[in-house]
């Protein structure tokens, strides 16, 4: 009895000391970071619209282990997506999204400055409280919460 209690703490022990590993390169990346800043450097935004600077209130975007969360709490759409993380740069994949049985996403992106389903970003700044990513046509400039 004793020893088959004390296997059992053994593998509780073992899981959460496994659990506690980095889950990024750089575990600077992980969790929830608040999108305070759009910047469109030709002075457009993806709809079309004048725009060279964009302050932003309500938009998430969430890091864990290969996926990204973002979501706009301003129109209430909600998207997870595959995350490929480079270390300079970061590949979000929302194509799953393409067949009927989805509503259209493009727009949706487009308003938080995401111009394809398959967007890669550079990282220019990462810091663990500050990020900073470019697409080639909007610059993001996070907070981490």
């Amino acid at each position: 009895m004793n020893k088959a209690i004390k296997t059992i703490y053994a593998v509780i022990l073992m899981v959460l000391l496994q659990s506690c590993e980095n889950v990024f390169h750089n575990d600077k990346l992980d969790y929830m970071w608040r999108l305070d800043c759009l910047e469109y450097p030709e002075g457009v935004d993806l709809m079309g619209r004048n725009s060279s600077k964009e302050d932003v209130k309500g938009v998430w975007f969430s890091f864990a282990r290969d996926l990204v969360k973002v979501e706009d709490k301003r129109s209430g759409f909600c998207i997870i997506g595959v995350l490929t993380d480079n270390g300079d740069q970061l590949t979000f994949d929302f194509s799953m999204y393409n067949d009927d049985n989805w509503p259209p996403i493009d727009n949706d992106l487009k308003l938080i400055g995401i111009k394809d389903k398959v967007s890669t970003f550079n990282v220019i700044e990462l810091k663990r409280d500050k990020l900073v990513l470019e697409n080639g046509k909007a610059i993001f400039r996070f907070t981490k919460w």
